[in-house]
């Protein structure tokens, strides 16, 4: 798997540095958050609310973001962004594209710990 097309190399291994031994308890905390934000992103497409839309993939963003997933970062981007303006049309591909790229950014973390 090619990590740097899922994380900003450099930002994630300047991290694994600084936080050691912690790292790995970040990212079980990460994916033990981030598991449920796909079910939860459809559920919300599901029932048209875009402000619960709005917040869970600005708080998917924020945290991805985080540990230097970058590509994952920006898809939620696009869903916080589309949801803040109201629509939510082209909504479904866009969780299928974050939970496609989560799988991954999820594979390789777990192959770092």
């Amino acid at each position: 798997m090619d990590k740097a097309s899922h994380f900003d190399i450099e930002a994630l291994t300047m991290l694994e540095e600084i936080m050691e031994d912690e790292f790995s308890e970040l990212v079980e905390v990460f994916i033990s958050d981030s598991d449920p934000r796909i079910p939860a992103l459809k559920q919300a497409l599901e029932k048209k609310d875009v402000a619960t839309l709005r917040e869970l993939s600005h708080s998917f963003k924020g945290a991805s973001g985080n540990l230097s997933a970058l590509p994952l970062a920006d898809l939620c981007f696009k869903i916080e962004e589309k949801s803040r303006d109201g629509q939510i049309d082209g909504t479904d591909e866009l969780i299928e594209q974050v939970e496609q790229e989560y799988l991954a950014v999820k594979s390789t973390l777990l192959s770092m710990i």
